[in-house]
């Protein structure tokens, strides 16, 4: 995933700096900070609290619900964000091309769910010693270009609007959950062949997508420096490729790893994001 991201930022430094390269009128630059609110299928999905297994069999969840859901489990999260807009003749108007990187945690539906699971897991099976999640998390970075509008009503305050499109590049971090026993457990590897082992990790790790996004956004600017406003970014649609994880650790042999074949989604999850954020000017 980290290879990915370098070339991703490889891209958009490419791109912006195209943009100020080839600028012949007057250039600014704007950095923001706010939070993120998931839209789509990215944000939906509510799961049980229960004694049984909160969404079926975990790891088989981490396939199925790509292979046949259109859920995402995303919740709250954060952007930052950077852009370079160029004076057009026409007053008040620009063109800018921008990055942002936003980031959304699970919601707290899947957390407690997940949470609840574990606990159980532990109190019934008296073998497990501790079950944990690395629970994965959505990352989009979309590339934007488009018009950028700034009216200044006086010193103190303007207004302000821009449209754009452009890539998204999604990405979803590794899913896993590990099972430590308290005692050496036989354990049958999915080749027939059966072990000792203390610690069992299964999950899943995603293949990241490229899709066409655009946003919207209006506010205030204050002081010509300071800007308030709300941004509604729709970023494009894709199926959801994943592997599944099998991995087993014993006390007298390296770990085994077992990896599935990639399993392609049937359905298309769509992502967005509603963003209150505040940027600086300069």
């Amino acid at each position: 995933m980290f290879n990915t991201m370098k070339k991703f930022t490889l891209v958009a430094a490419l791109l912006l700096i195209s943009v100020f390269a080839f600028a012949q009128k007057p250039v600014r630059f704007g950095v923001y900070l706010g939070e993120a609110t998931p839209l789509g299928d990215m944000g939906n999905g509510t799961a049980k609290k229960t004694t049984e297994y909160p969404l079926g069999d975990l790891t088989k969840w981490a396939l199925d619900n790509i292979k046949e859901g259109t859920e995402g489990y995303a919740g709250i999260g954060f952007n930052v964000g950077f852009d370079v807009t160029v004076a057009l003749p026409v007053e008040g108007l620009g063109v800018f091309g921008g990055i942002d990187f936003f980031f959304n945690t699970n919601n707290s539906a899947l957390n407690d769910a997940l949470d609840e699971y574990a606990k159980n897991e532990v109190k019934v099976l008296d073998y497990v010693s501790e079950v944990k999640y690395t629970k994965p998390h959505f990352i989009n970075i979309p590339i934007l270009f488009g018009l950028n509008y700034l009216h200044n009503f006086n010193n103190i305050v303007g207004i302000w609007g821009e449209a754009g499109v452009g890539p998204n590049f999604r990405l979803i971090s590794r899913y896993e959950k590990t099972t430590d026993y308290n005692r050496a457990m036989d354990v049958m590897l999915p080749d027939g062949e059966i072990v000792t082992c203390i610690e069992k990790r299964t999950g899943a790790t995603y293949k990241s997508a490229v899709t066409l996004g655009f946003k919207l956004g209006a506010g205030v600017m204050l002081w010509d420096r300071m800007s308030i406003g709300l941004d509604y970014y729709y970023l494009g649609s894709a199926k959801i490729e994943a592997t599944a994880i099998y991995e087993l650790g014993g006390t007298d042999y390296a770990d085994k790893v077992y990896t599935s074949k990639t399993v392609k989604g049937d359905n298309a999850i769509s992502a967005g994001e509603f963003a209150v954020r505040v940027g600086y000017h300069f």
